[in-house]
């Protein structure tokens, strides 16, 4: 977490952190998942992210908060 004035920025596995977050405490999320491409052979972009991870996206942020995710076709 890197935490200023004005911001608090986490950096972390969307799965350890989101959880933690209370309902409506986010003024946005910006994200870069797996896109299930097996780039380079990595092991970490075998998967996409569970509907469980999406549901918790939806549950923090404040009204007005958004997301901004980043993908693959």
């Amino acid at each position: 977490m890197i935490k200023t004035e004005n911001a608090t920025v986490y950096i972390g596995n969307n799965l350890d952190i989101l959880p933690t977050l209370p309902d409506n405490s986010v003024d946005s999320i910006v994200t870069d998942p797996p896109y299930e491409l097996g780039f380079m052979g990595k092991k970490w972009d075998y998967d996409v992210p569970s509907v469980e991870i999406w549901k918790e996206c939806i549950r923090v942020p404040k009204p007005g908060g958004h997301l901004l995710s980043f993908a693959g076709s």
